[in-house]
């Protein structure tokens, strides 16, 4: 055979050409090609180029033939087909669905009722400025009091020692806390305690909530106790520290009607409303009172000076006349552009120790153009007297708020155009 063409330099031609004949007769055993018509020797262009080449078909598995139609009832089926009427399965949705109403409405009447719930009893312990309180008696001495307890009487208080109500009595000391203490020690109300004005205010700007929360605590001041509050009849230094109270968030804060001299006066009528002298006792216990700042009651220079422009709040002053309108001496004195005077004298009668009644400061405020449907600014020199006018105002049914900062503040860091002084054209 001629394989020239196939053999590379380093084979034998004549290993290449050599054929086992004896092994010839096994050959049909491993062919695969059909060999009718193929060249005897070995050429790749002829075996990859016949596109007819007739390969022999590998066994396909058949297909298993179906049992006989006697056997097919013995056969268990592997699984179940479960087939449900659409109409049942509609009903089905409708019912959890209705279900799942049913629940929800009743987890909103629970949510409802827990609610009213809470609410009524925060409104029990912590009754709310706009409601009376519980452990009030009405008695024909307390026609006076204003509708929120602002202002309770000797006999109310009287009443509540007696019924040994939850109580914080304390008397309001002047910026003289020695003769203040003096004072104390010498007669006070009994179970009073003496409240210095100094943890109260610094330079007449209320102190940190924090710094007044521990005070208060150290006194034995409880969220939940009735604070009331008096002094030795000024008046101002009594209604500042309610002003204190109400702002840093407590709840029940009423002023003793007459002071330390009213106290006196119905104790030389009945010896129940006693009094004694020496220090109060020690503190036994601390409180739990939880301090905050109540916006509603304080209102700062730049609410004050946004208002001249906008005025959205009626604006008092609360100085004496001289000092309104910049006649007194020792200081420089005036009054914020578009305020209106209504000095102390003209809401309280100190000859007697009493408030005007209520239909004069009807006609004091109307006269000073204010409507209780505008919140009022109050402002003095040093918030204290400016207190008096705000608690009236309050007993009137007025939404009034106290600037602290008032007319020193004022005179330093608003324009001349909005401050009125003696020199300035009306």
């Amino acid at each position: 055979c001629n394989m020239d063409r196939w053999t590379t330099p380093t084979i034998q031609q004549s290993q290449i050409c050599h054929i086992d004949l004896s092994k010839e007769s096994n050959r049909s055993a491993y062919n695969t090609i059909d060999e009718n018509g193929a060249k005897e020797y070995e050429d790749p262009d002829y075996l990859y180029d016949q596109k007819t080449l007739n390969r022999r078909s590998t066994t396909v598995p058949s297909v298993p033939v179906a049992p006989p139609m006697a056997l097919r009832g013995t056969l268990r089926p592997t699984h179940l087909a479960i087939h449900q009427p659409a109409e049942s399965s509609s009903w089905r949705n409708m019912g959890m669905a209705i279900g799942m109403a049913a629940v929800i409405v009743l987890m909103v009447l629970f949510l409802i009722s827990f609610l009213l719930m809470g609410s009524r009893a925060q409104a029990y312990f912590h009754p709310s400025d706009s409601q009376p309180s519980p452990d009030h008696y009405p008695t024909a001495d307390d026609q006076s009091a204003s509708r929120d307890q602002l202002e309770i009487t000797p006999n109310h208080l009287l009443t509540l020692l007696l019924t040994k109500r939850k109580l914080c009595l304390f008397e309001a000391s002047t910026e003289n806390v020695e003769h203040s203490l003096a004072s104390f020690n010498e007669e006070h109300i009994e179970s009073a305690r003496l409240l210095f004005h100094s943890n109260l205010s610094h330079a007449s700007v209320p102190v940190h909530p924090l710094q007044f929360q521990r005070y208060t605590r150290s006194l034995g001041v409880d969220d939940n106790c009735h604070v009331i509050i008096y002094d030795r009849g000024q008046t101002i230094w009594a209604t500042y520290a309610v002003w204190i109270f109400k702002l840093f968030g407590h709840k029940r804060v009423s002023l003793l009607a007459g002071g330390l001299p009213g106290w006196k006066e119905a104790h030389s009528k009945s010896p129940q409303y006693r009094t004694e002298n020496g220090p109060a006792p020690p503190v036994n216990r601390q409180g739990d009172f939880s301090s905050s700042w109540n916006e509603k009651y304080v209102i700062t220079f730049d609410d004050v000076f946004v208002n001249t422009e906008m005025a959205s709040f009626d604006v008092v002053d609360a100085q004496e006349r001289e000092e309104y309108e910049g006649t007194s001496s020792g200081a420089l004195y005036g009054h914020i552009r578009g305020a209106t005077n209504i000095p102390i004298d003209r809401v309280f009668d100190y000859a007697i120790g009493r408030w005007y009644p209520s239909s004069d400061l009807t006609q004091v405020f109307h006269r000073g153009g204010l409507s209780p449907s505008r919140p009022v600014i109050v402002y003095c020199s040093t918030s204290v007297r400016s207190s008096l006018i705000w608690f009236s105002l309050l007993t009137q049914n007025y939404d009034a708020r106290i600037y602290f900062g008032g007319w020193p503040e004022w005179v330093v860091r608003a324009p001349d155009y909005l401050k009125i002084l003696a020199s300035s054209p009306n």
